[in-house]
């Protein structure tokens, strides 16, 4: 009986994150050193040549669960633009799916430590749905599904060495991923598009160490509110530690190791807050890099006054 249980919930869980994943772009607890994945204003936002590789076990232990790997490279000019490139990997349940992107931003010098960057994403994401080794109430089969669909997005970045500010929507197109009907309809905007709203605060509390509390707002029409309100402190610029919590839904403690003000390993631990969280553990990994070639005007000097 109590395997019965087990296997219910786990269907259970699966399809829900199913319908949530055709709705939403994968959830990050790190989203501070991935933030070219949500928002293009910030690509050449760190340094003269940066790159992210993260990996998100989601939900360690229960079959079908949410598996997403993402890689991210930018760079930046003299002249305020920045170029770069995201791949998204993303498995959940019977779908998988790659999400490749191109990203480009302009910043505009609006004091001597301020900056306001614009950002324009876009990219095709290529799907394959294993349906066909489904089960449904009612036996029902169906086939499996391949196909791809474009999509653009922008963002908007407002940032000094204290704080930032951040709105984007990356995806504006409607998704095909989850449709079974055989017909093709033409491409038109998502009516359930993720808007983004990020800030954040580098304060001083003393000479050694730095308290960074941020948060992200997510909003998808028919879906909660997703809020995370996060507190870090850093040491040394070498070691960062602390906490986050996502409104009604999860908690996080994340670590990290800086090298040389360039290289970053971070990990971080969620855990589901409700009565079915005994399995529901989340594991993330981040590798962070960043390399100064040459000063930019345009752009301010140290990159550990960005979050």
């Amino acid at each position: 009986m109590i395997s019965i249980k087990k296997t219910l919930l786990t269907l259970f869980v699966v399809c829900y994150s199913l319908f949530c994943t055709a709705q939403q772009i994968p959830h990050y607890t790190q989203y501070l050193y991935n933030t070219q994945i949500i928002n293009p204003a910030t690509v050449g936002l760190r340094s003269d040549l940066s790159m992210s590789l993260l990996t998100r076990q989601q939900w360690v232990g229960v079959t079908g669960a949410p598996t997403t790997n993402t890689f991210s490279i930018n760079g930046r000019t003299n002249n305020g633009l920045g170029f770069g490139a995201t791949v998204i990997n993303d498995k959940v349940g019977l779908s998988k799916s790659n999400n490749i992107n191109v990203d480009a931003s302009y910043t505009l010098i609006t004091s001597r430590d301020t900056r306001l960057a614009f950002g324009l994403k876009a990219g095709i994401t290529l799907f394959d749905n294993n349906l066909s080794q489904g089960i449904t109430p009612d036996n029902d089969t169906y086939n499996n599904t391949k196909g791809n669909y474009p999509n653009i997005g922008f963002g908007a970045y407002y940032y000094n060495k204290q704080y930032f500010v951040g709105f984007s929507i990356p995806y504006l197109l409607k998704s095909s991923q989850f449709e079974i009907s055989e017909t093709i309809t033409t491409q038109t905007t998502s009516s359930n598009m993720n808007y983004f709203i990020t800030g954040g605060v580098r304060l001083r509390l003393s000479e050694n160490i730095f308290f960074k509390p941020s948060t992200m707002v997510k909003y998808v029409k028919n879906l909660p509110i997703s809020i995370d309100i996060n507190s870090n402190f850093l040491y040394k610029e070498f070691l960062e530690a602390g906490v986050s919590y996502r409104y009604k839904d999860s908690a996080s403690a994340m670590f990290a190791i800086i090298i040389d003000k360039k290289y970053r390993i971070g990990y971080a631990y969620d855990t589901k807050l409700s009565a079915l969280s005994n399995n529901f553990n989340t594991h993330e990994i981040v590798l962070h890099v960043d390399f100064t070639l040459k000063g930019k005007r345009r752009w301010l000097e140290h990159n550990s006054c960005y979050f």
